[in-house]
C-alpha cells in the first residue's frame, strides 16, 4: 500500500446518521498520549500518523502496548470532521485489547459496524465508499511496528523519485538528515508536551548523542524510560540499531518524565 493513498472514501450521505451523530456528540479518544503516560504504565508509546498535516484525513495515533505487544490504551488528533472524525474515534476503539502486530487488518467497515452496535442500530446502516474494506494505513504503520519492520516511508524512493541508498551506504549528512526528520515528525512533539524538548548532539557510528532542554526541573532518575522511547521511534523509522544516549548526564539535568 503506497504512501500516496487517497483519502478515506465515503458516498454522499450525511451527518445525521444517527450512530455518526452519537458518537460525535461523545468522543472518547481524542487527545495525545506522552512518554510520561508510558512510563506511568509501564507501557510503550508507539506514535505514527498518515496524512499531510492540512489534509482532510490527517490523523496523529498515540498507543501504550504493554509487554505482552497488546495495546492498553489509544488517543488520537486529527483535522478530519463529521463522518471521517467519527470513525477515527471507532477505530481507535478497536485498537484497544488487540496486538499491535494485528492492527493493520482493522478496516473503515469494521469501525462502523461498532459505531452501529453502540447505538444499537443494525450493522451496514452506515454507507461507505471503496475504500471501507481497505485497512486504516495509519493502523497499518503502527502494525509494522509491532513485527520490526521499518514502515513504508523509510524505503522505496525519495521525493525526487531516485532510489533510497540503506543506511549503510550514505554519509553523516544524510543520516543526520533522517534522523531529524523522525525526531521532529515522532518525538519532538510527544516531548514538547511534557514541556521539553531534544537536540542533536554527535553520531558516532550507531551511537547517538542528544541533549535534553526545557524547564520541567531535574528528574534525571526517570530519564531511561524516555531515552526508550526515542530510540525506539527511531530505530523503527529508520530500520537502525542506534544507541540513543545523553550528552553530559548529570544529577542536575532536566528530564522530561514526572
Amino acid at each position: 500500500m503506497g504512501l500516496e493513498r487517497r483519502p478515506l472514501a465515503l458516498d454522499s450521505w450525511t451527518v445525521s446518521t444517527s450512530p455518526i451523530i452519537q458518537r460525535l456528540a461523545q468522543l472518547r479518544f481524542q487527545g495525545t498520549l506522552t512518554a510520561t503516560d508510558a512510563l506511568a504504565q509501564g507501557a510503550t508509546l508507539v506514535a505514527t500518523s498518515h496524512g499531510a498535516e492540512t489534509a482532510a484525513d490527517h490523523i496523529q495515533l498515540s498507543l501504550l502496548v504493554d509487554a505482552q505487544g497488546v495495546v492498553r490504551s489509544a488517543r488520537y488528533t486529527t483535522t478530519a470532521s463529521g463522518e471521517l472524525l467519527a470513525l477515527y474515534d471507532g477505530m481507535s476503539e478497536l485498537t484497544i485489547g488487540q496486538p499491535l502486530a494485528g492492527l493493520g487488518t482493522i478496516t473503515p467497515r469494521q469501525a462502523a459496524n461498532l459505531l452501529c452496535r453502540s447505538v444499537g442500530s443494525v450493522e451496514g446502516s452506515i454507507a461507505l465508499g471503496s475504500d471501507a474494506d481497505i485497512p486504516f494505513y495509519v493502523l497499518t504503520k503502527a502494525a509494522e511496528r509491532g513485527v520490526g519492520k521499518a514502515p513504508a516511508e523509510s524505503a522505496a524512493v525519495a521525493s525526487d523519485g531516485s532510489a533510497v541508498l540503506p543506511w549503510s551506504e550514505v554519509g553523516l549528512f544524510e543520516k543526520v538528515r533522517r534522523i531529524e526528520g523522525v525526531l521532529d515528525q515522532h518525538v519532538r512533539p510527544a516531548l514538547a508536551s511534557d514541556g521539553g524538548g531534544m537536540d542533536l548532539v554527535d553520531l558516532k557510528a550507531d551511537e547517538l548523542f542528544v541533549q535534553y532542554h526545557g524547564a520541567c526541573g531535574s528528574c534525571s532518575s526517570s530519564i531511561g524510560g524516555t531515552l526508550q522511547f526515542v530510540q525506539d521511534s527511531l530505530n523503527n523509522h529508520l530500520g537502525t540499531a542506534l544507541q540513543v544516549k545523553v550528552s553530559g548526564i548529570d544529577e542536575a539535568a532536566p528530564d522530561f518524565i514526572h
